[in-house]
């Protein structure tokens, strides 16, 4: 994974709504991010910033299966019809999400990562 990965979130200020941005590889234990557009602090503690690496080792961990996943298939049930989606679809065409619960409120932070190479 390179190191400008990041994790995107939408500024929780009602009016503001602004995407941000932070490289989560290269952040410490507690990370500040600001809100360009309205000023809102976000401060990320140790326990958080920890979770997210977590989240990056895991999708490192699913890239570096990359060659047995391309004979994977994952398999949808919905109202009784069945779909087979091959898992290399997963990875190169559905954006990755972490939802969190931070402060009794659910959060998705989306992790920007360079692609699979599309074969």
């Amino acid at each position: 994974m390179k190191k400008d990965s990041a994790i995107e979130f939408h500024c929780v200020n009602g009016e503001c709504r602004q995407l941000l941005a932070f490289p989560f590889l290269s952040a410490g234990d507690e990370t500040k991010v600001s809100c360009p557009a309205c000023g809102r602090e976000y401060v990320f503690d140790a326990a958080l910033c920890g979770k997210f690496r977590k989240f990056a080792r895991l999708v490192e961990a699913v890239r570096d299966a990359e060659e047995i996943l391309g004979d994977t298939r994952v398999g949808l049930d919905i109202q009784g019809h069945s779909v087979q989606v091959p898992y290399r679809i997963l990875l190169t065409r559905m954006n990755t999400f972490l939802t969190l619960d931070i402060g009794g409120a659910r959060f998705n932070f989306r992790l920007r990562v360079e692609p699979l190479d599309d074969r």
